[in-house]
């Protein structure tokens, strides 16, 4: 996990202390994860400074080095966790970035399943639950970090996409594909297979972008009727 970058510009904002060094970073690192473990497996409230600093192997004096409360550090965790998941996929994108949509797309929904199921209190349940969060998690959004690789990936396959507003596209897809994986998750009977649920989630996100009956489509070309003819 890498630790947020934090600056001494943030102090207002929960951070006291900056992790420069490897030691110092590696103990943000150990506290991030403790109040991971404690949220995850008991709850929110159990998540005190005291029993973050006992299961992360410091003391109390430390976690105030470096987060002044509770709510700093779950910010620093939910910031964290983005960054990570976000540079994922964005390495996932970049590599994938020369593949029709219909081998990239499956690719890119497994790895944000994975993310999703192995962060899912941090990315999908936390910021929701505790509403002193969620301006913190709206600020840092999927969206915000990776949207310029996200909108590269989408322009160089533009002869694929039928949509003809670029941002709509990009905004559905997001929609159909992390509110699909959040349903899924919530799921606990598990009615379809992972396989199964990556396929059609894929194949539904690819339809949407590149069917010419979309009310959205952007106008058919006189060449592009002349190939569809033939």
């Amino acid at each position: 996990m890498i630790e947020p970058d934090l600056t001494a510009s943030e102090t207002d904002a929960g951070t006291r202390k900056v992790p420069t060094q490897l030691r110092a970073r590696a103990t943000v690192d150990a506290i991030l994860q403790a109040a991971e473990s404690i949220v995850t497996h008991k709850g929110y409230e159990y998540a005190t400074t005291n029993y973050i600093a006992k299961v992360a192997g410091v003391s109390i004096g430390t976690v105030y080095q470096y987060f002044p409360k509770k709510e700093a550090i779950i910010r620093a965790l939910i910031e964290s966790t983005i960054i990570n998941s976000c540079a994922k996929m964005r390495e996932q994108l970049l590599a994938d970035l020369h593949k029709p949509l219909a081998h990239a797309m499956p690719l890119h929904v497994a790895l944000r399943l994975k993310m999703h199921r192995a962060h899912s209190l941090v990315l999908l349940r936390l910021p929701k639950n505790i509403t002193k969060l969620s301006t913190a998690h709206e600020q840092l959004t999927p969206e915000t970090f990776l949207y310029t690789t996200i909108h590269a990936f989408f322009n160089h396959h533009r002869e694929e996409i039928m949509v003809e507003n670029l941002e709509t596209a990009i905004l559905v897809c997001e929609y159909l594909v992390v509110g699909a994986i959040s349903r899924y998750l919530q799921d606990g009977s598990q009615k379809i297979t992972e396989e199964e649920f990556i396929e059609q989630v894929s194949a539904a996100t690819v339809r949407y972008l590149t069917s010419s009956s979309n009310p959205h489509a952007k106008p058919v070309t006189r060449d592009q009727k002349i190939i569809a003819k033939s």
